[in-house]
């Protein structure tokens, strides 16, 4: 069966969830010294499931008086800057009671680890705080910090760990104490193989569901071009066949992947979700 990488979001997110090395992450982006640090969102982080697909943060944790959001980002997405706003408006929210004094708010750090240089400035670490702009030097004591960290940019880290971190996410090679670590916990997670199934059906599920949605998207506009004057409960009607054709088609996915896994077929899993022609021919073979 196919490895997950550390920047797999899930693989990540599990070694994050091991106290040891998610506190070195934060000490060495951060320049913090962390006693203690506690989950808030543990099982959910590495867990793949239903109900991780909507919007949801990686790894959320406490302690010390402080509250830390971990993320891991693949691909350069655009509005990075606008995620990291609405994190921190999350971690606001939680962090503070009702009828509490603002000053209860806890310091928040928000740690966004990239594959791919987010600004394309070619720095390793980018440093974003709120500043004024016409009184730079002047502290506005906010109480939070976002930090990203570039992988494509190891060689020029001036922190060790940060660059042996970065260096193994960016070549695999694990060089340093910290990486070699992660390197074993990576090994040792890929040997749980309910576990790697889990993701990859999970991943396969959500990339259909993006192209289905997107196809949907294309016939629907034609369609209304075509027939603007077709009545609404006809309308109604064919969103419920699509719902139903795509449960019906997540269902087909999963018990195909589940035959796959069995036979430890591990490059036809991923070329399902890449093949339709592929793919139906492996429904008929096992009569699914």
């Amino acid at each position: 069966m196919d490895r997950l990488a550390f920047s797999n979001r899930w693989m990540f997110n599990r070694v994050m969830c091991q106290e040891g090395i998610c506190r070195q992450v934060i000490e060495a982006a951060f320049g913090l010294e962390v006693e203690r640090i506690d989950y808030l969102n543990a099982e959910q982080a590495f867990e793949p499931g239903a109900e991780t697909r909507g919007v949801r943060m990686d790894v959320v944790a406490k302690g010390d008086g402080r509250v830390y959001d971990i993320e891991m980002q693949v691909a350069n997405r655009g509005s990075l800057g606008k995620r990291m706003r609405y994190y921190q408006s999350i971690l606001d929210t939680t962090g503070l009671g009702r009828g509490e004094d603002y000053e209860r708010l806890p310091q928040s750090f928000i740690l966004f680890v990239c594959c791919a240089d987010p600004f394309g400035v070619g720095l390793p670490v980018y440093t974003l705080r709120r500043t004024c702009l016409e009184a730079p030097s002047l502290d506005v004591d906010e109480g939070s910090c976002w930090k990203v960290l570039n992988a494509c940019a190891w060689e020029r880290a001036h922190d060790p760990v940060v660059g042996d971190l970065l260096e193994y996410l960016q070549t695999g090679v694990a060089e340093g104490a910290l990486s070699r670590e992660i390197d074993g916990l990576v090994g040792s997670y890929n040997e749980d193989w309910k576990w790697v199934s889990r993701v990859f059906t999970l991943e396969q599920e959500m990339a259909l569901e993006r192209r289905h949605a997107k196809e949907e998207g294309i016939e629907q506009g034609r369609e209304e071009g075509r027939a603007e004057g077709r009545a609404e409960g006809r309308e109604e009607g064919r969103e419920e066949g699509r719902e139903e054709g795509r449960e019906e088609g997540m269902s087909r996915l999963a018990a195909l992947t589940a035959h796959l896994v069995g036979e430890g077929r591990s490059d036809d899993i991923v070329r399902v979700s890449e093949d339709p022609a592929f793919r139906d021919r492996l429904f008929v073979e096992f009569g699914i």
